[in-house]
């Protein structure tokens, strides 16, 4: 009888301890440990041969590799990059191999595929001894349209919604193959479709590399997005008179539009939560082109809207969205994939936890 009276309160101390991990969740942000092994890119043009990665999130130490795609699986490696260490990055660069990329017919557009894979430490990696990572049963990948020509890339999202208290958003970095637009586009939504829609704001632009771009939204559109709301960003060649209006065509990569989605939070402080920012002191590391190195940087309390545009950022990134990029400008079927938001959500990581306190109490009892 005692010991079936203490197995009793350690069941009823384990269900205790889920249920109070599931209400401290639902009522605060995510944490860093709740996020989980997440990768995603979008379509992009590039001189060189580097595919930037928009975001992407490990637990510990990885490869980042970059594959040909065969009828719709992973074929050849193209290129691959380690990840020391744990946590979010952004902009990540991955060169595919010289020899390859020398044989790319200019002009060509091929789809590729990203993968996290883990690093078992056997000193490099090896394709079938690291696996590829996942989450929840779903692999750790996604895959874009990669043109070799004239570098066209745009980049928004992060992992929390960007913050902002009026009509003005910044978005991460953007390169345009020729002077253009970086424009907003609301989005519609439709049995789980996202399409961008029309023009809520746009930025003008040089032929070049940019970060940390403003583009003031006009009033009444900003007024009618609600307190949450999804914007796509697309890249648009100017039809050369220097002013965005209809006969500016978007930039397109085998008919896709160079476009990324990010979440933004309406609210009346800007204070956190910004973007880039995950708003719990996340590492987040942001790639440069200077060296192909990493600037890692430590989000902090005063996180605000950075609202002057730089060309001394020269870093990339993408984001998707799982969207059919079809609605205003005739494109066709656009990118796939998390939005720039990792992991699963708040219920995910809550039945996670769930499942781990139960089986941390059974191993007791055992």
């Amino acid at each position: 009888m005692p010991s079936l009276v203490v197995t009793v309160r350690r069941r009823a101390l384990a269900a205790a301890l889920a249920l109070a991990a599931v209400l401290a969740l639902a009522v605060a942000p995510l944490p860093v440990s709740a996020h989980v092994n997440d990768v995603s890119a979008d379509p992009q043009a590039s001189s060189d041969g580097t595919v930037v990665v928009e975001t992407a999130y490990v637990a510990d130490d990885a490869w980042l590799a970059v594959y040909a795609d065969d009828n719709g699986s992973r074929g050849d490696l193209l290129g691959v990059r380690r990840l020391d260490g744990a946590g979010f990055r952004t902009d990540h660069p991955v060169t595919i191999d010289e020899d390859i990329w020398q044989n790319w017919p200019e002009g060509e557009a091929r789809t590729v595929h990203v993968a996290l894979h883990n690093d078992e430490g056997s000193g490099g990696f090896d394709r079938e001894e690291d696996g590829v990572l996942t989450s929840f049963g779903s692999e750790a990948a996604d895959q874009l349209v990669l043109e070799r020509g004239a570098p066209a890339y745009v980049g928004a999202g992060a992992f929390r919604p960007q913050s902002v208290d009026g009509p003005t958003v910044t978005v991460r970095s953007a390169r345009l193959p020729t002077d253009g637009h970086l424009v907003a586009r609301n989005v519609t939504e439709d049995d789980g479709t996202r399409t961008p829609a029309e023009p809520v704001g746009a930025a003008a632009l040089d032929a070049g590399a940019h970060g940390s771009i403003t583009i003031d939204l006009n009033e009444r559109d900003y007024e009618g997005l609600g307190d949450r709301a999804r914007i796509a960003f697309t890249v648009y060649r100017d039809d050369g008179d220097g002013e965005f209006g209809p006969a500016d065509e978007p930039v397109r990569i085998d008919g896709r539009t160079v476009t990324t989605f990010a979440l933004f939070n309406l609210t009346d402080d800007s204070a956190g939560g910004g973007e880039g920012s995950d708003g719990d002191d996340a590492q987040v590391t942001t790639a440069t082109d200077e060296d192909d190195g990493l600037v890692t940087t430590t989000t902090g309390e005063d996180d605000r809207l950075v609202t002057t545009a730089t060309d001394e950022d020269d870093g990339q990134s993408g984001g998707t969205d799982g969207t059919t990029d079809g609605a205003g400008d005739g494109g066709e079927d656009g990118p796939t994939g998390t939005d720039g938001q990792p992991g699963f959500g708040l219920l995910v990581a809550a039945a996670a936890l769930v499942v781990g306190v139960t089986a941390h109490a059974r191993r007791r009892r055992t």
